[in-house]
């Protein structure tokens, strides 16, 4: 129900009645260790595996390595605060008081891009196209830069929409929030390069040191799997 963001879905309990989710999402948020990650690369780079999942975590980091520092702060309860109405506004707001459009068999409003907006969309989206189209990268990291031709318009949007709930626009997508998507997805195609070329080094070393151990007559025949 939740793979479009068009589906919903309705849940019975006995302790919360009746909740239906009218147009139900799914945000995956969290950390993971780099093994467990590059293990899971090597499977979707083999191809049988690669059902197109990994593509969709389009806000991939790989946070540098720095020095240990304690740090002993207490949280900045007024950011959380401010974060928490933010998500509550954004969820109750009649955007087509803002300038959303709705037509008359759709349920869901839209909005679209001011003109110049809209031509630096155009510019960023034939740039990476054409970059596709001349990619000599591995097959996968070019199948999750594709999802860039939605995820930078959805982050324009997201941008947007905080103005909105924050009263500092109205109407159309705004120039500044374009441009600061695509610097978004400048910052994370380079995370996403360090992610997938890591991968792919990781399963050549795997290889260079399967062959070593071999010409050094460490492995002798018949040696199982590990």
């Amino acid at each position: 129900e939740a793979w479009n963001g068009y589906g919903s879905k309705t849940t019975d309990r006995i302790g919360r009645g009746t909740i239906h989710t009218k147009n139900l999402c799914i945000s995956l948020l969290g950390s993971t260790q780099p093994s467990k990650l590059m293990a899971y690369f090597q499977q979707a780079m083999g191809g049988k595996e690669n059902d197109g999942l990994l593509q969709r975590f389009q806000l991939f980091v790989y946070p540098d390595q720095k020095p240990w520092q304690l740090v002993d702060r207490k949280p900045n309860e007024q950011a959380r605060e401010s974060a928490s109405q933010l998500m509550i506004k954004l969820a109750t707001l009649d955007f087509c008081q803002y300038g959303a459009m709705l037509e008359e068999s759709a349920t869901i409003p839209y909005f679209h891009f001011e003109p110049q907006a809209q031509e630096i969309f155009y510019e960023w989206l034939t740039d990476l196209e054409d970059r596709l189209e001349s990619s000599s990268d591995e097959p996968i990291l070019t199948e999750h830069l594709t999802k860039y031709r939605k995820l930078m318009p959805s982050l324009a949007l997201i941008f947007h929409l905080i103005n909105i709930a924050n009263g500092k626009a109205s109407g159309p997508v705004t120039l500044d929030c374009v441009e600061r998507a695509a610097g978004w997805c400048d910052y994370l195609e380079s995370h996403a390069r360090r992610i997938y070329e890591g991968a792919i080094d990781s399963g050549c070393q795997a290889a260079r040191n399967l062959g070593r151990r071999i010409q050094n007559g460490e492995l002798r025949g018949p040696f199982d799997l590990r």
